[in-house]
């Protein structure tokens, strides 16, 4: 009788620590779950965010600032319970005054999706053309904007050309 009640008391226990850990999950923006995930590089963890949206099928693209000062860019997946991270791109200095813009192309989900973005820190760029096409240009508080521009399909050759308009 005793056993069965320690028993019976530990599953307790057991489902109510696994019960608000899916609660404390699903109720975490893809922030906060990419600010509360710790890496052993620099340029994984988040100091400040600085862009998120939403890009369909539970995906989200997170622009933020590291811990190295630069901007990186993540692709997160909201699963049933948690997020998982898709690819965390490289990182783009915010601050140089040599280069009107720099962009970054980065593939995830074995080259069969692709973003290619960046930083423009010309205010007089008026848009962006990757390929022809307009990207997002997204206006952030300290003086540089976010542009970016996503797409499916494996990029065989040379990386598409992108051409700044002012």
């Amino acid at each position: 009788m005793k056993k069965k009640r320690i028993f019976g008391i530990a599953i307790l226990a057991v489902l109510i620590c696994v019960l608000f850990i899916i609660i404390k999950n699903i109720n975490q923006s893809p922030y906060d779950f990419l600010k509360n995930r710790k890496s052993n590089s620099k340029a994984e963890n988040v100091t400040e965010f600085l862009y998120q949206e939403d890009i369909g099928d539970n995906k989200y693209v997170l622009f933020y600032v590291n811990e190295n000062g630069n901007m990186s860019c993540a692709i997160i997946k909201k699963s049933l319970f948690n997020y998982n991270i898709l690819k965390i791109s490289s990182e783009v200095v915010i601050a140089n005054e040599l280069e009107p813009a720099e962009l970054h192309f980065s593939a995830y989900n074995k080259g069969h999706n692709w973003i290619y973005w960046g930083v423009i820190r010309d205010d007089k760029i008026k848009k962006v053309l990757i390929h022809e096409k307009e990207a997002n240009l997204i206006d952030v508080t300290y003086g540089f904007r976010i542009c970016y521009i996503m797409g499916t399909g494996i990029v065989e050759s040379e990386l598409p050309k992108y051409e700044l308009i002012y």
